[in-house]
């Protein structure tokens, strides 16, 4: 009969029992302010229920649903039982009344004084819901910082196995650059430390698979256990109650096993193969220094030997043989560049002069102002690539690194939706990797040199400190057209210089 009373002064609209009920003309009843609420969205107004058109003049207060609604509201809760069956114990045929903490079991009034469980610690279903939901908010909580450790954790992991993939790929840019120098006798040689810096270039590759998808399974039951205690939130007591003692043990016991980002013995390998290739660059300096005054005198009197039709085809050769590795180190382009940047003849090292801005009477809005740039050499259209970055010159220097579109270096595109620039602004204070125009975050880190690490095909751009190899910053996208490396300088007299 309570719950009857109490579906009869329920308002339709808002689920709640009336405030302030109105007839209206059809005959129903609803909230005054309710209704108000619907006719303000409509000329015509419609009674919810039956859809008679009705006036809005004509709301007649209804004192005796009035009256009725406030004694239903004023009735203990306890008197508006849901329908059906309550769970009761299959041996005693009583209701539950009690929760065992021992054994995580319902128990009716007879259960709880047997023996079974007569030492046990029972408390009241209502006081062990209460205390279990306490548990249950304080075990979310603690998830939820697990989570955030977990995904701290694995950004920074991942970021030293993208450093570490760099250093690999600068390691073999010097490699490249030293050997082809080299008589053809030292092949050998080059291919087994070319083939070795692949292989480690191969399992630090296949090192980040592994690290993400064993932490994302981590994650991924975290996760669901976490939601599978939020849900029980939401549940009636006796579900909540349900295997509780279980799903608190399994959260409490969770602990996230990090796994190592760079193995112990990849990490030897890799020092070993450095060590061996400083041994090897320094023997080979050692040789070309004597090789160039002997190799100077035999060159010179071998082409001033050759005839002029001799001549062409020799330079004709060269050209044909002149096919790079895939990975080669990155120049400056000078074509490319403000005009206020003077080159060395390497052109691994621009300076800025400010000496030509009183000239620019053209006004022609310069990319990405207020820098004066320079792209580098040679394009990334896939493949990997890798360069450093030293900024010289005054205190307060300021700099920008990172890789540009051809649409980003032709126009002030910068500013668009469509990203074409991702770089790390460095000053003397710190550095910010931004694209576009917007800035992603500050780091507070004073870098001497800056290395820069380009994976074309996974969409990789990486920043890292190339001094003590730490890593940066990452930007993760989807290249749709070839990239180029880009330099920039804010002050006069401040400089870069590239290696290898």
């Amino acid at each position: 009969m309570a719950n009857k009373l109490q579906e009869e002064v329920t308002c339709p609209i808002c689920l709640e029992i009336l405030q302030n009920p109105v007839t209206i003309d059809c005959g129903h009843n609803f909230c005054q302010q309710c209704i108000i609420q619907v006719g303000k969205t409509t000329e015509n107004l419609q009674c919810p229920l039956c859809k008679v058109t009705v006036s809005k003049d004509t709301f007649r207060p209804n004192k005796q649903l009035a009256s009725l609604a406030e004694t239903i509201r004023s009735m203990d809760p306890t008197e508006f039982q849901p329908e059906g069956e309550e769970k009761r114990c299959l041996k005693h045929k009583e209701k539950f009344h009690y929760f065992c903490e021992q054994d995580g079991e319902f128990l009716c009034l007879v259960c709880r004084d047997s023996r079974s469980h007569k030492s046990h610690n029972v408390t009241l279903i209502d006081e062990a819901d209460q205390n279990y939901k306490v548990l249950i908010e304080s075990q979310i909580q603690d998830l939820g910082q697990k989570d955030k450790e977990i995904i701290e954790e694995k950004k920074r992991s991942e970021g030293a196995i993208q450093v570490f993939r760099a250093q690999i790929h600068l390691e073999k840019l010097k490699i490249l650059e030293e050997f082809k120098h080299l008589h053809l006798r030292l092949e050998e040689e080059e291919r087994f430390l070319l083939s070795r810096l692949d292989w480690l270039e191969h399992e630090g590759a296949k090192q980040i698979g592994q690290y993400v998808t064993a932490t994302n399974e981590q994650l991924t039951s975290l996760r669901k256990l976490s939601r599978s205690l939020k849900n029980r939130l939401q549940a009636p007591p006796m579900e909540l109650l349900d295997g509780i003692i279980d799903n608190l043990s399994r959260s409490v016991e969770f602990k996230f096993l990090n796994p190592t980002p760079v193995p112990e013995d990849l990490e030897r390998k890799t020092r070993e193969a450095i060590a061996r290739h400083a041994v090897i660059i320094k023997s080979l300096e050692g040789l070309k220094d004597n090789l160039k005054t002997e190799g100077k005198k035999d060159k010179s009197a071998f082409l001033d030997s050759l005839s002029k039709q001799e001549m062409e085809r020799w330079h004709l050769l060269q050209k044909n043989n002149s096919d790079l590795h895939n990975s080669v180190p990155v120049t400056l382009d000078a074509a490319s560049a403000d005009r206020n940047l003077t080159f060395s003849q390497d052109l691994k090292k621009a300076t800025l002069y400010m000496v030509q801005e009183s000239l620019n009477t053209q006004g022609k809005p310069r990319p990405f102002y207020p820098f004066h740039c320079v792209r580098g050499s040679p394009k990334l259209s896939s493949g990997r690539g890798v360069w450093e970055v030293e900024i010289q010159g005054p205190s307060g220097r300021v700099g920008m690194v990172g890789v540009a579109t051809e649409l980003a270096l032709r126009s002030q595109s910068q500013n668009s939706g469509t990203s074409c620039l991702w770089a790390l602004r460095i000053s003397s204070s710190g550095c910010q990797p931004f694209t576009n125009c917007k800035v992603q975050e500050n780091v507070l880190i004073s870098l001497e040199k800056v290395g820069v690490y380009v994976d074309y095909n996974r969409g990789d751009v990486v920043f890292y400190d190339a001094i003590t190899k730490k890593h940066i910053y990452t930007f993760q996208t989807s290249f749709d057209r070839q990239v180029f490396p880009l330099f920039g300088l804010l002050a006069s007299c401040t400089s870069i210089t590239l290696s290898p």
